[in-house]
């Protein structure tokens, strides 16, 4: 598997907040939409990268109790 996000996957990720967490995601997310009409391929990487982001939300440990609200958004 391709890492977009190598060095968050080092454990940087985790060092984030919740709050800091989600907004990388709709980061990600906001460039899903703005390829959307434009180039397809990027979209694609885009959206593939907002997915990745909310797989490493899922495994960090204090997101735990949150986990149900975090994978119903994924």
């Amino acid at each position: 598997m391709n890492l977009a996000h190598k060095d968050l996957a080092g454990g940087r990720w985790f060092e984030f907040s919740l709050l800091e967490q989600m907004a990388n995601i709709g980061s990600e997310i906001f460039r899903t939409i703005s390829w959307r009409d434009k180039n397809k391929d990027y979209q694609q990487k885009a959206f593939e990268r907002s997915l990745e982001l909310f797989d490493f939300t899922v495994l960090d440990p204090k997101n735990r109790k949150r986990l149900k609200e975090i994978l119903r958004a994924r």
